[in-house]
């Protein structure tokens, strides 16, 4: 944590290979601005490759979406 600019959630254990995940956030005349970064590794070789690619890369794109817009109190899309 490097508190305002930014955080990182990294796994320690869990189903990825390796997953992190950086919330970057920058001021601007509207308020504050989050970016996030997310680097990942799956298991399983090509298998894991292609689940990643088919499910794994729209689910968390999807979850980082609404987590953003219920962050920013978008109640709309839930």
């Amino acid at each position: 944590m490097q508190s305002p600019d930014y955080f990182v959630d990294e796994q320690v254990k869990g189903p990825f290979q390796r997953f992190r995940h950086v919330h970057e956030f920058s001021q601007d005349s509207e308020g504050a601005t989050m970016v996030d970064r997310i680097e990942s590794a799956v298991p399983l070789g090509p298998i894991g490759r292609l689940a990643e690619k088919l499910v794994l890369a729209r689910y968390l794109q999807r979850l980082i979406e609404r987590r953003n817009r219920h962050l920013a109190g978008d109640s709309t899309h839930e």
